[in-house]
């Protein structure tokens, strides 16, 4: 009889190798899940008999697949279970509500400025809005809450210790959002915005080890190690745009002189060129070539670029560097710049080229990561779900459950 640690393992395993297989449109059954994951192919059936009678794996119609018995396919199941995703932007708020095949059940956006004077109505906005999702999700059970924010968030307790392009210092954003009625009983965490954004870039590159560099209000980042992100001692690890690139320089938004953000982001690139906050950032660098030489707009970007970069390839000895938000879009203008400053100062390039690359193109990693994360639980401890029983929301959702 297996242990209760190792059947807790065994479950995971099973969940999270099918969750990969559905990401990658590749069919499995139990005899495929069981090469997957190296177990005997009676526990895997077992395991899936419990995974299905609780609602978190559907079988579809079996498909012939030539001589022998019908393949099973398996799934994680659609509707049964709401995950929700918050993000909370400069100029917008968003939630977004996933189920464990990461199908959308809800989603809804405001666009409005978030700063300092307006943190209380940004904070019941992104209340209102995860009621409104869960009222279209229907009523499956919610996993949890998990909020992206473009800042230093406090470990403990959740609170924005400091988030410079909202404005935002010490706001106690999930004790706020839990004094709601639409979030009661919930559990509820808040990440930083851009190691919440890699979790997409992850799934992507299964394994993989890379700095992950965001373009937006401000200059995000992640470090990944074998497809495992990096969180640091306080869950900071990767703040790559308050690398100092040029001692006692440009004032950065955080207070401090010199950082990569002062020069590259969003605000700093607008602020300097004088466009109004009307320029959307996806046409920040198109509305940039319309006051100067597009070259020297992408020689600047790219030099303060390739010097941050070239830092964190010599403390973290990686090869492969991913360019997201805005940036991503213009990472092959970019390339040439970047890679000459980084093999002007990084030791990583005596051992081979350095890769530089663009992220998968998402128009809302941030939100969609927020998501991803308030999945995990129930793929890192899918016997707790199991425990409560099965849920009749698969059912009425029209998932294998009412198949005769």
């Amino acid at each position: 009889m297996q242990s209760t640690h190792l059947r807790e393992h065994n479950l995971s395993s099973i969940l999270i190798a099918l969750a990969a297989a559905s990401a990658s449109s590749t069919p499995t059954s139990r005899a495929g899940l069981a090469k997957l994951t190296r177990l005997t192919k009676p526990t895997v059936s077992k395991l899936i008999e419990e995974l299905v009678e609780a609602d978190l794996v559907e079988e579809g119609a079996p498909l012939s697949t030539g001589a022998g018995r019908p393949m099973v396919p398996l799934t994680p199941a659609r509707g049964t279970l709401l995950a929700i995703g918050l993000e909370i932007a400069a100029d917008h708020v968003a939630c977004l509500g996933i189920d464990l095949a990461g199908q959308v059940l809800g989603h809804r956006i405001e666009y409005r400025p978030v700063t300092a004077a307006s943190a209380e109505e940004a904070i019941d906005l992104a209340a209102e809005l995860v009621g409104e999702v869960r009222a279209e999700a229907g009523d499956p059970p919610v996993v949890e809450v998990v909020v992206a924010v473009p800042g230093r968030i406090a470990p403990d307790d959740g609170r924005v210790l400091s988030a410079p392009n909202l404005d935002w210092t010490e706001v106690p954003l999930v004790r706020r959002l839990l004094d709601h009625p639409q979030l009661a009983g919930l559990t509820v965490r808040a990440q930083n915005d851009n190691r919440l954004s890699v979790l997409t870039e992850i799934d992507h590159r299964p394994g993989a080890s890379f700095i992950y560099l965001r373009g937006s209000t401000g200059i995000g980042g992640a470090v990944v190690i074998d497809g495992a992100l990096m969180t640091g001692a306080h869950g900071w690890a990767g703040e790559f745009g308050h690398t100092v690139i040029e001692p006692g320089g440009a004032l950065c938004r955080c207070g401090r002189r010199g950082c990569l953000e002062a020069y590259v982001s969003y605000h700093a690139l607008r602020e300097r060129a004088g466009l109004g906050d009307d320029t959307l950032i996806e046409d920040l660098v198109d509305a940039l070539a319309l006051t100067r030489d597009r070259t020297e707009v992408i020689g600047m970007i790219g030099r303060s670029l390739g010097l941050a970069i070239a830092n964190a390839l010599n403390i973290l000895d990686l090869t492969t560097v991913v360019l997201s938000g805005y940036l991503a879009p213009i990472a092959e203008e970019l390339e040439p710049v970047v890679r000459e400053t980084v093999e002007r100062h990084a030791l990583a390039v005596e051992a081979g080229p350095v890769r530089i690359e663009r992220s998968d193109g998402l128009s809302d990693p941030a939100l969609r990561g927020a998501a991803r994360a308030a999945l995990q639980s129930v793929f890192s401890d899918p016997g707790a779900w199991i425990g409560r029983g099965p849920s009749t929301t698969g059912r009425r959702h029209g998932t294998a459950a009412d198949a005769s």
